[in-house]
C-alpha cells in the first residue's frame, strides 16, 4: 500500500507545472498621466498640486484598482425565421472603473480630485470665476448664496489614465547565477478620455485609527489593452 501511495505521489503532476504561475492581485501600477500640457494641468499646477515628484507620489498612493469589464447592448429580432429569436449586439458599453488612494498627511490626493472636479464644473461669483488656488475656495466671494456653476468644455478636462498589471518574475531562475533578468509579461489598460465622476464619502471616526483612504469613480469613452509579451 505504501509503495503504491509513494508511486502515486511521485507520478502526480506538480500543480504549478500544470497550471503555470498564477497572477497576483498586488502587482499593478496606476499612471494618472497628468503632466501633459492642457488647461486642466495649468489649473492643478496653479493649485500647487502638480510637479514631477507629486505626480509620481499620486501614482504610488493608489492602494486598489478595479479593471472594468465591457458588455454589449443587445437587440432581438422576432419572427424573421419561424420559431427563432435572433439576438444581435448593437453597442459596446464600458463600465466605470474605481481607484482607491491612501490619503497623504497634506491631503493633496483629496484636493487633486476635488480641484479636477472644480475645473469640470467651476464656481462663478458675481464678479469672477474660481480659477484655482493653493488655498482652495477660501475667499468670501465664493461663499455667497447667488454663486452658480457652469460646465467647462469636455476636451479641456478629459485625460488618459493607464493601469498596468504585471508579475514578479523578473528573473527566470533566481537560484541560477547565470540567469539573466527578463522583461516581465504585463498588460496595460489605457482609458481614453477619462474623468472623475464621484469622489466617495470619507468616513471619519474616533473608534480606532486606520489609514485614511478615498475612492474615486471614473468614466471614460473606451479603453484599449496592450500586452507586453516580455523577453524569453
Amino acid at each position: 500500500m505504501s509503495n503504491k501511495i509513494g508511486e502515486l505521489y511521485i507520478n502526480m503532476p506538480d500543480v504549478q507545472s500544470t497550471l503555470g504561475p498564477l497572477s497576483l492581485t498586488s502587482q499593478f501600477k496606476v499612471s494618472l498621466l497628468l503632466g501633459d500640457p492642457a488647461p486642466l494641468t495649468a489649473h492643478l499646477t496653479k493649485c500647487g498640486l502638480l510637479g514631477t515628484e507629486k505626480q509620481e507620489q499620486y501614482d504610488f498612493l493608489c492602494a486598489e484598482a478595479t479593471l472594468p469589464g465591457s458588455t454589449f447592448d443587445m437587440a432581438e429580432e422576432y419572427g424573421s425565421r419561424q420559431g427563432v429569436i435572433e439576438r444581435f449586439p448593437t453597442r459596446r458599453v464600458y463600465s466605470d472603473f474605481n481607484l482607491t488612494f491612501y490619503v497623504d498627511s497634506k491631503y493633496n490626493i483629496i484636493r487633486l480630485f476635488e480641484e479636477w472636479m472644480n475645473y469640470i464644473d467651476p464656481l462663478f461669483s458675481k464678479d469672477s470665476k474660481y480659477q484655482g488656488s493653493p488655498k482652495g475656495q477660501d475667499k468670501d466671494q465664493f461663499k455667497q448664496n447667488e454663486n452658480y456653476f457652469r460646465f467647462s468644455y469636455p476636451n479641456t478636462y478629459k485625460k488618459n489614465i493607464a493601469i498596468t498589471k504585471f508579475e514578479r518574475d523578473f528573473i527566470k531562475n533566481p537560484n541560477n547565477k547565470n540567469s539573466k533578468p527578463k522583461g516581465p509579461i504585463s498588460m496595460t489598460y489605457f482609458f481614453i478620455d477619462a474623468f472623475p465622476t464621484n469622489l466617495t464619502a470619507l468616513p471619519l471616526s474616533y473608534e480606532g485609527s486606520t489609514i485614511t483612504k478615498t475612492t474615486v469613480n471614473f468614466s471614460y469613452s473606451r479603453y484599449t489593452v496592450d500586452k507586453n509579451i516580455g523577453a524569453t
